[in-house]
């Protein structure tokens, strides 16, 4: 890249505000109940060693995370996460605000309600765009005893937005629940086409995200997972740039 793309680049990203969609990693957060719990554990201390350094043990699909194709079929275990590009979640994306639908445990989004948010916010979806859609479900999110609930209860998406997803070659899409596309109520998981077509198709998914009701129609999404050998998933730091001007949503 010469000069002039990256001075064109570093003036671009001064005229944006960075929002960051993460979740803090930290103890007791919600966890898909079959996952084993997030534990950080001081284990280097100043007064004990001198220094600072904490121990952590994980699932890759804790906090904000993504998954890999490999995540949910045995037969794409080529497809693990090292094996990505690094900027598999990097570009455009296009916001899909369902939240005023309404949408409660187990219920599933349709193809019109997606195109009728989209409508009102002026949005197009384009080939290759990273879709991010909110419903609204962050504000169960809690590291006390409800954490339950965000884990155990949440909309999801219908099988023709899953089909629609696929024909508009979108690259990922990314929700602020626990499990993209997944309808569930009371721990009961109902069939999920987002896991079982959509990521089939190579199309990526990001889920826990957060601050989506501070996002516009669109943005610029930025997100990396670590290079696990033969990941099924990761944890990332998700962050999209805005443009200062652009109203939040």
């Amino acid at each position: 890249m010469t000069p002039a793309p990256l001075h064109s680049l570093a003036e671009a990203y001064a005229r944006c505000r960075c929002l960051d969609l993460s979740v803090t990693l930290e103890r007791g957060i919600p966890r898909w109940p079959t996952h084993p719990h997030l534990v950080i554990d001081p284990t280097v201390t100043h007064p004990h060693d001198g220094y600072y350094c904490q121990s952590i043990s994980m699932a890759e699909h804790c906090g904000t995370h993504m998954d890999a194709p490999c995540h949910a079929h045995a037969e794409l275990m080529d497809q693990t996460v090292e094996t990505l590009s690094p900027t598999a979640l990097i570009g455009p994306a296009a916001v899909v605000d369902l939240a005023p639908c309404g949408l409660g445990p187990g219920e599933t989004a349709t193809l019109d309600q997606v195109r009728a948010a989209l409508e009102q916010s002026g949005t197009e979806v384009a080939q290759g765009d990273i879709l991010l859609v909110h419903f609204g479900w962050m504000r169960y999110w809690s590291t006390g005893a409800e954490w339950k609930h965000y884990a155990t209860n949440q909309p999801g998406l219908g099988e023709d937005v899953a089909d629609w997803v696929m024909e508009r070659g979108v690259k990922a899409v990314g929700t602020d629940t626990i499990a993209v596309g997944t309808p569930v109520k009371d721990g009961v998981a109902g069939r999920c086409f987002f896991h079982e077509r959509v990521l089939k198709a190579g199309i990526l998914l990001v889920e826990s995200l957060a601050r989506r009701d501070e996002l516009p129609g669109r943005c610029f999404f930025i997100a990396a997972p670590l290079k696990i050998r033969a990941g099924s998933g990761s944890p990332i730091r998700a962050l999209a740039l805005v443009d200062r001007e652009e109203p939040v949503g």
